[in-house]
């Protein structure tokens, strides 16, 4: 399912009105996914150094602050490719270039 979104929010030929129609619940279902594995990463390290978890005001923080970070760069990284693709005029070419910007970010975000 990942894949499948990130291939979508890299493609330049797709119009935003589909992306949202088509990819918005993906796109969600992928951001609160990633944002509890990155908390619970957080949670982790304090733990270690502290020997305590993050206090429930902190989690919550925690969880709006990166859930909001996750969608804006599904939405950043469409515009983005997008712009790419308006430099090159080429979609291989393009797929190139952001595959080479994402492929190692590819499960950050």
């Amino acid at each position: 399912m990942f894949t499948q979104l990130y291939l979508s929010t890299t493609n330049p030929e797709l119009s935003f009105s589909e992306l949202i129609a088509k990819h918005s619940g993906h796109i969600l279902i992928s951001a609160v996914f990633h944002t509890v594995i990155y908390a619970a990463f957080v949670n982790i390290v304090f733990f270690i150094f502290t020997g305590a978890l993050l206090s429930n005001v902190v989690n919550q923080r925690l969880f709006i602050f990166l859930i909001t970070v996750m969608l804006f760069g599904y939405l950043a990284r469409f515009y983005h490719v997008k712009d790419i693709y308006h430099a090159y005029q080429d979609k291989g070419l393009t797929r190139k270039h952001a595959d080479l910007l994402y492929i190692g970010w590819i499960f950050i975000g």
